[in-house]
């Protein structure tokens, strides 16, 4: 073995010689050049690069043994190819006394020990993507962050493509613990890709349903089908432009979280976070003030809370070439308020019900290093997230929320003699459901028996459970070349396919009754000896001795669903001629939902003029997806049954009669956006800075109409008159123009390092295509109206939501070694919030009463957020402590995001300051 590692370390070295015969001294790290380098094993990939680069490097085998160094395209220094090879695998560039290079161990996670790092790219790794796709944000960067939720959509708060929710931040949900909607370059917040270890994990139900958790028919949704905890991720790619053909299913952006493999050495982490109300500064308006310290149910406020995340990951090799990595995380908030409405506390009583809300995490990932050719690793995650409410004055009326759920994933990477082979198969079950504390809602006179209520009437129990899930079976296979050299050029092809097929179902599991018309009684046994449904005894407020229910609306039990299959090809040739690069490609997809076949052209190019400078154009097409929803609600209200009447505790209850359907489905296009951008990327000394403009135009939008306007003429006898549909009439553009400056390397200052990043983007949104829940019709019928003076149609109206015109950022991240201190710094100011709102009046123009709408603006936010990192290391193989203190909204600003319409234009806040403390030990 001794002479076999000597003979690889000498012939790696002797290859780096060969190709720099005047090599004598240590090689310039920072000189740049383009590199085209498939996946390939560690050590291959290591003197691949080191011999193009004319590096003398020599190392032993075994360091490299059983591990892939990801791909390279684009222009980078040698330091940073290197850099970029060598991350998250525990090891590091050493140069030697004769100027050539070495690796070393540098324990990213040492047993104990304190964790070094790569140099943070604290705006994320532009560099890593040679189209001006988007950023990729390594582990080191995800760690600096302040965590919030540990939700994904907490780490693109500075992204200049990427806005959120008005009320993310809102003084009513500091206890919230939900994932971040986010929307990227003005798309629905919906339309995102998003993915895990390359598994689909969007909630393609109804991301965009109704968000009170009382509806009769359906339950709250979110984009996202699970609340992924960002604890364990290597890595998080953040694509807004420029998009391979290799991915679709989005109108928006992908966003692609990779969990990090396991590490060699057997190691844990424990830790525990925790946040609440009284580490909290609320900023209230004095005219709500009492009646959010008195808040009731869902939507009344949060002034008490208290959030918990626990978590504990255990991960090594179990033999030579497969490695474990397990972990459970738990976050939990806990929100008591008062049972009766804030208005009515004083009067009927002080009385505390409890909210619940938690997202569990269990996380295996399994990597089996087959040999240096074959890697096969697998994931499974079970995710699910429940969040426990009641109603304000009615007994018995608890409703779960339940989401998440669990996904599974193989994937082998196959290294072959060409390229690279990718195969994966991933399996999915999530949910969007309600669970009711109670089938039945009555509508009591008021009793002894049932004294809680607020008026002459008792209102009790709940509508029943509705589960609402979606299956889905996926196969991938992807293919990449090697560099080719063919007609005068270079090119690397990448190809796969794509086949889903998707299960979705609606059920309302059980009868559910909403009982009415109270009669009086002295018994609820019948004739025969029957104890009957709906009855009760004791005093009413009217004297009778007890009283039973005589109407009632039924939902009877039930089950809607359906099959979707897709399939997907796709190929694009990525070509480098001298200082050149195009990337056409295309991909081509068939949908059995809307029975469309689609075809999305890709087009990249750039040009570097001079070294430091590149130039890059695109032109591109994105089908987005489609959600089961509209489907699922065709049909839905033959489930119930109206006015069925009881005359006696003896007589049966009459069927009653059915509505009519008040939903119809014919959609056939899937809608669409067409974008076109420019970049320049320009390093300027220890620079680095990126100019991009994009601009994005929506066409065949869903758009929520009823059946009278969209003048529909359908072949559904049972419709009723007032029936809604959907037409893909919806139409919409944004132009976003950003800018975004790193340093390159750390402004070293002492004993002190620090990386900068600043993003500034101005979105113009030209047109806003309302969401697919939205029933007002206006958007489709486009009026003309009066706005804020001006006289356009109604579309013309800016958005109102996830479309702050413009925003910007700065984030330092310190590190100060001799006192293990790490210290983030996030300042962010942008606009502020606009009310867009109907005055309700009228006027006439050119002989038409028109509605007239008028703008409120308010001052720009500004918010300064800081992590505070500080580690022990307790020596001996003893492991290490940590902890992290993050502070948001530092200067307690009082950031606008609402206006109340009911209380005399009472303004709505941003949560004030806020701490939250993690406290952990590693080893």
């Amino acid at each position: 073995m001794p002479s076999i590692t000597r003979t690889f370390r000498l012939s790696l070295l002797a290859a780096a010689l060969a190709a720099t015969p005047a090599f004598a001294q240590e090689a310039p790290l920072q000189a740049v050049a383009p590199t085209e380098q498939a996946e390939s094993p560690l050590g291959l990939a290591l003197s691949t690069f080191a011999a193009q680069r004319g590096v003398a490097l020599s190392f032993d085998p075994a360091l490299a043994a059983g591990r892939t160094a990801p791909a390279l395209s684009g222009t980078f220094s040698t330091e940073q190819g290197f850099a970029r090879l060598l991350a998250g695998t525990g090891l590091r560039l050493q140069v030697l006394a004769d100027g050539s290079y070495t690796l070393a161990a540098a324990d990213a996670r040492p047993a104990g020990g304190t964790r070094r790092t790569q140099p943070l790219r604290v705006g994320g790794d532009r560099q890593a993507f040679r189209f001006a796709e988007g950023v990729q944000l390594d582990e080191d960067y995800i760690h600096a962050q302040v965590a919030g939720n540990r939700d994904i959509g907490r780490l693109l708060l500075t992204n200049p493509a990427a806005r959120f929710d008005n009320t993310q931040l809102s003084n009513f949900t500091p206890g919230d613990i939900s994932p971040a909607n986010v929307s990227i370059n003005g798309a629905p917040f919906y339309q995102n890709a998003f993915t895990v270890d390359g598994m689909n994990i969007n909630n393609d139900i109804d991301p965009a349903g109704n968000s009170s958790p009382y509806k009769l028919y359906a339950a709250p949704g979110s984009s996202q089908a699970l609340a992924l905890d960002t604890e364990l991720l290597e890595r998080l790619e953040v694509l807004d432009s420029n998009i391979p053909a290799r991915y679709g299913g989005f109108n928006g952006g992908v966003i692609n979280a990779e969990l990090r493999r396991p590490s060699d050495e057997f190691s844990g982490k424990f830790g525990y976070t925790t946040s609440r109300s009284e580490w909290t500064q609320y900023h209230i308006a004095d005219s709500l003030k009492e009646d959010y310290e008195n808040a009731s149910s869902w939507g009344d406020g949060q002034p008490e809370f208290r959030k918990e995340t626990w978590n504990a990951t255990l991960e090594g090799r179990v033999s030579d070439s497969v490695s474990l990595l397990g972990n459970f995380t738990r976050t939990r908030s806990t929100i008591p308020t008062y049972f009766y409405s804030a208005h009515l506390v004083d009067s009927y009583g002080t009385d505390k019900e409890t909210q619940r809300q938690q997202n569990d995490q269990a996380t295996l990932k399994a990597v089996w290093d087959v040999n240096d050719r074959l890697i096969v690793d697998a994931t499974v995650l079970h995710a699910p997230s429940e969040n426990k409410l009641f109603r304000s004055n009615i007994r018995g009326a608890g409703v779960r929320i339940v989401g998440g759920g669990t996904f599974a994933n193989t994937r082998a990477t196959w290294l072959t003699d060409w390229g690279k082979v990718e195969q994966r198969l991933s399996w999915s079950r999530s949910e969007q459901t309600r669970d009711a504390e109670s089938d039945d809602y009555y509508t009591w006179q008021r009793s002894e028996t049932k004294d809680w209520g607020t008026t002459s009437l008792t209102l009790e129990g709940e509508f029943g459970d509705v589960e609402q899930t979606q299956r889905r079976l996926m196969y991938n296979l992807d293919a990449s070349t090697d560099v080719i050299e063919w007609a005068g050029g270079v090119h690397t092809f990448t190809s796969g396919l794509a086949i889903t097929r998707d299960t979705y179902d609606y059920r309302r599991l059980s009868d559910s009754s909403t009982y009415t018309t109270p009669v009086r009684t002295s018994t609820c046994t019948n004739s025969t000896g029957v104890l009957v449904d709906a009855c009760d005894i004791g005093l009413t407020s009217s004297g009778w001795p007890g009283q039973y229910l005589s109407r009632r609306t039924r939902y009877a039990a039930g089950q809607i669903g359906f099959d979707v299959e897709n399939y997907a090809a796709y190929i694009d040739d990525t070509m480098q001629y001298g200082n050149v690069a195009i990337r056409p490609g295309i991909r081509i997809e068939r949908d059995s939902y809307m029975g469309q076949t689609t075809v999305s052209p890709r087009l990249a190019m750039n040009w570097a003029p001079r070294e430091g400078t590149l130039l890059t154009a695109g032109a591109n097409r994105y089908y987005g997806r489609s959600m089961a929803t509209w489907k699922l609600r065709d049909g839905m209200n033959l489930l119930r049954y109206n006015s069925e009447r009881r005359t006696s505790l003896d007589s049966g209850w009459t069927v009653g009669t059915q509505p009519g359907n008040d939903t119809y489905f014919d959609l056939h296009r899937i809608g669409y956006q067409d974008e076109l951008m420019l970049a320049w990327d320009q390093q300027w000394g220890n620079l680095r800075s990126l100019v991009k403009v994009v601009n994005r135009k929506a066409y065949d939008q869903p758009i929520n109409v009823s059946g009278r306007n969209a003048g529909t003429t359908p072949d559904d006898t049972n419709l009723t008159s007032s029936y809604r549909t959907w037409v893909s009439n919806g139409r919409g553009e944004s132009t976003n123009y950003s800018l975004s400056i790193d340093t390159r390397e750390p402004w070293v200052l002492g004993a002190t390092s620090t990386q900068l990043h600043f993003s500034a983007s101005w979105l113009d949104v030209k047109r806003a295509v309302p969401t697919y829940e939205d029933e007002s019709d206006l958007f489709y019928l486009n009026p003309m109206i009066r706005y804020d003076g001006r006289y356009l149609r109604y579309q013309e109206k800016p958005a109102d939501n996830y479309a702050r015109p413009w925003t910007t950022s700065l984030t330092a991240i310190t590190r100060i070694e001799p006192l293990n201190l790490q210290l983030t710094n996030q300042l962010r100011y942008s606009a502020g919030y606009r009310r867009i709102y109907d005055t309700g009046l009228n006027e006439v123009y050119n002989g038409e009463s028109i509605d007239v709408w008028e703008e409120m603006s308010f001052a720009p936010t500004i918010t300064w957020d800081m992590r505070v990192h500080w580690e022990q290391d307790l020596g001996n193989k003893g492991g290490t402590v940590y902890t992290n203190l993050d502070i948001t909204n530092v200067l307690d600003r009082s950031n606008i995001n609402g206006v109340s319409s009911s209380v005399g234009n009472a303004l709505y806040y941003d949560i004030g300051r806020q701490f939250s403390l993690e406290v952990g030990y590693r080893f």
